[in-house]
Parts: structure tokens; sequence; C-alpha cells
């Protein structure tokens, strides 16, 4: 088994690498593919083509975890980098809207519906599948190193855009990332081929499809991906409009908080070895819910430092939130239908509640002109989650 941990830590490193680069690029691709007299409005529908995932990212969830449940995790995560380098090189082949016109728009979002789609059997199936035969004591060290991996793709992907946001003239040149994330997507896969796997099929000990559960880890799972996608997304978007601090300042300042986020992972993992792990999510949602709105409303009165530090302190409550998850899942959902219950819900509460963030968190900015308004729905999901961990019935 260690041996597969170390194969999927470092394909979950070039897997994340290829997921996260649209978002990153969104400032460079929104005047390329949604032209509009208005920037904001470029941006709102760059971000909000994350809509096409509310369908596409719960089948890619119900169809994988269904298969990690029936033929095993291994298997469904071969096809999951498949499918995902394959859409990776059709994006290099799609043109703007100066070449295309509404043509490359809409296969902008033709492709991202696809990559969410094999997205979500990816970041829901690997995250439980290292923590297979591992004791309870090594689950949070374990997720740690696990979701170390995930940054360490992000912060790639990150680097390369921030080098993309460096150059005169950025739209000559944002293929070359996908390009780059197709040769990475290659390895991964090569990678995972590498690992035989030891599940042994067995259709009988498929359960029924855990709706209860689903329904529970929405706003749970919506919450966890928020507290990402919130200081390292719409932060830099947000912070730009609503500060003095130039995007170029605010790019390379991810730099610098995603090695922040991967050193506090593998600080909180073997900190949190014996901690229960519902009474962590419970506590850090609520001090969550407190502090968010209180920073969102400091944000428009913050240089380049007080930003970094206001993401600083959102990052360690989504550190600190996402490391319990999975022992937590683990121990709240049965065997026979965990991968299923567990990457549906995922892709639900990620998609409805998380990637939306940017677009969601932009337009209540835009309508009240209140920098706090974006804090207050954070609170509000967060306030949603803490009600579903006290249904648990089960002590972790």
């Amino acid at each position: 088994m260690k041996k597969a941990r170390i194969a999927t830590y470092l394909a979950n490193i070039l897997d994340h690498f290829d997921t996260s680069l649209y978002g990153f690029l969104v400032p460079i691709l929104a005047p390329l593919f949604f032209p509009s007299s208005e920037p904001i409005v470029a941006l709102l529908q760059g971000y909000g083509i994350v809509i096409i995932g509310f369908i596409t990212r719960p089948l890619g969830a119900w169809y994988f975890g269904k298969r990690a449940d029936m033929v095993g995790p291994h298997a469904a995560l071969i096809t999951t980098i498949t499918g995902m380098t394959i859409t990776t090189l059709c994006f290099t082949l799609l043109q703007p809207y100066q070449l295309w016109g509404v043509g490359g728009a809409i296969g902008l979002c033709i492709l991202r519906g696809i990559q969410n789609f094999f997205g979500a059997g990816e970041t829901s199936i690997a995250g439980l599948y290292v923590l297979e035969n591992t004791e309870v004591d090594q689950q949070h060290p374990i997720t740690s190193l696990y979701l170390s991996s995930t940054m360490m793709g992000i912060f790639l992907a990150c680097g390369v855009s921030s080098v993309l946001f460096y150059c005169d003239n950025p739209q000559l040149y944002w293929k070359w990332p996908f390009y780059g994330s197709v040769v990475t997507g290659i390895t991964g896969w090569w990678l995972r081929h590498q690992v035989a796997p030891t599940f042994v099929k067995n259709e009988s000990t498929q359960g029924k499809t855990n709706w209860r559960g689903i329904i529970r880890l929405i706003p749970i799972t919506g919450f966890s991906y928020i507290l990402y996608s919130a200081p390292f997304v719409f932060f830099n978007t947000f912070a730009a409009l609503v500060t003095r601090v130039g995007m170029k300042n605010l790019m390379l300042s991810n730099t610098f908080l995603m090695i922040f986020d991967m050193g506090l992972l593998v600080l909180f993992g073997p900190i949190m070895r014996k901690m229960d792990a519902q009474k962590l999510l419970l506590n850090i949602a609520a001090v969550s819910m407190v502090m968010i709105p209180i920073l969102f409303w400091y944000i428009p009165f913050v240089e380049l430092l007080g930003a970094v530090i206001i993401r600083m302190i959102i990052i360690t409550f989504g550190v600190a939130f996402c490391i319990p998850l999975h022992r937590w899942y683990v121990s709240e959902f049965p065997a026979n239908n965990r991968y299923t219950t567990t990457a549906i819900g995922y892709a639900i509460g990620s998609e409805t509640l998380g990637r939306s963030f940017p677009a969601v968190g932009l337009a209540l900015w835009h309508l009240t002109n209140f920098a706090i308004v974006p804090g207050i729905y954070i609170s509000l999901v967060g306030l949603w989650a803490i009600f579903n961990i006290l249904l648990s019935k089960r002590k972790v």
C-alpha cells in the first residue's frame, strides 16, 4: 500500500496542476472568450461557466463512485486521469472570440464540463484511497500528505500562471500552460499504471445509494472548498477591485501562500493525530463563521501585507478543517457505498457552493458594494455545515 500511496501522491500533484490552471487564468481568458465593455462582466462570465459543472460533476461522481465501489478505486483513478489528460489536450485547440466568435466560448464551456466529469471522480476517490488499510492514528498525517500533494499541484499551476501575468501580452501565451499540463497528465497516467491494484471485485457488497449522507455532505464539502477558493482564487480579483493592490502583486503573493498552506498541512497532520475529527470540524467551522465576515469587512482598507495576512488566516481555517474530513468520511459512511456517497456529496457541494464562490462572491459585492457581504455568505454556508455535522450519530 505504501507504493500505491506514493504513486497516488505524485499523480495527484500532476492532476491538480491540470485542473487548477483555468481558475488562475480566468483574468486572462475572460477578455479573450467573453469580450465585454465592462471588465467585471467578462470576469463574471469567465468564472460563471462553472455552472456547467452543476450537472457534469455529480454525474462524474456518481459514475466513478459506483465504479470505485464495484471494481476498486485504482481502476477508477486510471480512467479519471486518462480523461482529464485528453480533455486538457483539447483546450489547446480552442480559439478565442476574435477567430471563432461565440463558438470559442461554447467550446470552452463544453471542455470545462467534460473536465469536471472526470475531475469529480479524481478529487473524491483519491483522498479515501490513500487511507485504505491505515491505522486510525495515522489517518490525519496521511491525509495531510495527500492534501499537501494537492497543494503542490496547485502551487505549480499558480507559478506558471504568475509568469504569464508578468508577460507584456499574456493573451498571446495562454495555451502554453495547457501544453505543459498534457505532459504532466501523461506522466501521472504512467505512474498509476506502475501500481498493481489490490481490490477484489465483489458486486454483492454494493449497497443502496446513501442519499441522506450525500445531502449532509453538500454544505460540509462546499464550506471546505470555499475556504480554499476564497483566498486563492476569489481574492486575487476581488482585492484588485476594492484595494490599491495590483493583480500582479496578488498573484505573486499566491506563491508564498501556497508554500504557507503546504507547511501548515505537514504541521497540522501529526498535531491532529489523536484529536476527535467531529469536534475539530465543529470548532473550526464555528471560529471561521465569526472571523471571516470581520476579515472581509477590513479588506478595502489594507495594502499588500494586510491582504496577505487576511488570506493566511483564512488558509489556516481551511487547512484545519479539511484534514479531519477524510477520517470523518471513513468513520461516518459504510464501506459498501463510501466512495459513491462521498464522491457525489463532494461533487455537488464543491460545485454548487465551492467552485461557484468566485462568481457568487463577485456578484454579491457588485450588487451591494459592501465588501463584508461575500464574508457573510461564507458564514451562512459554515452554519449550514455545522448543522449537518451535528446530525452525526456516531463518534469518530
